[in-house]
């Protein structure tokens, strides 16, 4: 007769055996992987052919995804502009902020709340905001351009001119000519 202690021992060896492979293996998904998307965005604008030269290689910039916005995210914008132009400020960051919640993925909203919060005299928030926006308009180089304005702004207004003038080159370099 097996001791008692010696089947616990097997057990306990068989259970081990048994979980360690279910440990390593991937979990089951029933979805197929979805092929990469091979978009080469639109053309930017060559420079001039110079005499003697070869045709230059033609740069294409990644083009930004189309995106519907919401209604209520037109609507509040509007109203947010709105308030801004009558001067109420911080009325027009409190719509933005609503609107943020419901599209938190805009870099149009963060770029209008980064320009109120300027208007405000927040401009360490303002250059926050503003790099918040530049971080989600990937492919939006009027946007990020834009954007870098706004942080040599507020970075002129902090008294950081070394600072702003890098910012001003960095929105230089996204513009197209």
């Amino acid at each position: 007769m097996i001791p008692i202690s010696s089947l616990r021992l097997a057990a306990l060896a068989l259970v081990v055996i048994t979980a360690i492979p279910a440990c390593s293996t991937a979990p089951y998904t029933t979805r197929t992987p979805v092929p990469p998307v091979t978009d080469q965005g639109t053309p930017v604008p060559e420079r001039p052919f110079v005499r003697g030269e070869e045709t230059p290689p033609r740069v294409y910039a990644p083009a930004p995804a189309p995106r519907e916005q919401p209604a209520a995210v037109v609507a509040l914008l509007g109203h947010a502009e709105q308030q801004a132009n009558d001067g109420d400020l911080r009325a027009a960051a409190v719509t933005l902020e609503r609107a943020i919640r419901i599209d938190s993925r805009n870099p149009i909203l963060w770029h209008h709340l980064a320009s109120v919060r300027l208007a405000e005299g927040d401009a360490i928030q303002a250059e926050q905001l503003a790099i918040k926006s530049s971080s989600l308009a990937a492919g939006n180089y009027a946007l990020q351009a834009r954007n870098w304005g706004l942080i040599a702004e507020a970075r002129r207004t902090r008294g950081d001119t070394a600072g702003a003038q890098a910012a001003e080159r960095q929105k230089r370099a996204l513009q197209v000519p």
